[in-house]
């Protein structure tokens, strides 16, 4: 994947990225510290419940037999979010490579009827691509703005429903990372919001403002009014 970036942007996008990198290192071995602690916790509450199966009366064990599961629980929890933070730092690293790499590769025009949906809630998100996939659009979906600047390099979308407010990499900042760049700034994004008041100094990167939660009929109609070329609509 290669991406053609304005020269006056290439170092500020490039110390985005190392610094995505940096903070996707630390959050994964702050977690892998949690998950040995809570697998730590889970073994002493087994040894624990194997111990008290004689000495205990039948409440104490029954909740020691609970704190166990919830030790399980968490642990499982903490788990999925090593793997998470751990995906993450693979694509923040594959970014900073992207940005190292080849920067002069030709443009390329973003696809009519391809639509990025970007929203950390995951309901939401496949509500929404399911909606926009049955109005015969091409649709792709990111969790948070770092992987929706990801997939904006690779699908070259010519509509994005971006959420503002998540993790990572938030909506506002992921749009000014698209639109500066020569390879993604042709992309039309819409903000998707619960807080549509926006700051006046951001709302002109956006086409089109909508509020949540907006009728499924209206995200479609601004979908296809952005990608015909319409804006400054708000919902």
């Amino acid at each position: 994947m290669s991406c053609q970036f304005p020269f006056d942007q290439i170092a500020s996008l490039r110390e985005d990225a190392q610094l995505l990198v940096r903070r996707a290192n630390d959050h994964e071995l702050q977690l892998e510290s949690l998950v040995a602690a809570a697998e730590h916790d889970v073994q002493f509450a087994q040894r624990t419940v194997a111990h008290s199966a004689e000495s205990c009366d039948d409440e104490l064990r029954d909740l020691l037999s609970l704190q166990l599961q919830r030790s399980a629980e968490n642990a499982a929890t903490v788990r999925n979010l090593c793997l998470s933070a751990r995906q993450q730092h693979v694509a923040a690293a594959r970014l900073l490579t992207d940005l190292d790499g080849d920067a002069g590769a030709p443009e390329q025009r973003p696809r009519r009827h391809a639509v990025l949906v970007v929203d950390d809630h995951e309901d939401i998100r496949d509500l929404v691509a399911r909606v926009l996939q049955g109005a015969g659009f091409l649709v792709s979906t990111a969790s948070n703005g770092l992987e929706a600047l990801i997939a904006a390099y690779e699908i070259r979308p010519s509509v994005i429903v971006m959420d503002v407010t998540m993790p990572v990499l938030d909506g506002i900042e992921a749009t000014r990372l698209i639109k500066a760049a020569e390879a993604t700034r042709h992309a039309r994004v819409i903000a998707y919001t619960g807080n549509p008041a926006l700051d006046t100094r951001v709302v002109d990167l956006f086409a089109a403002v909508l509020s949540k939660p907006a009728p499924l009929e209206v995200v479609v109609a601004t979908v296809r009014h952005v990608a015909d070329g319409g804006c400054g609509c708000t919902q």
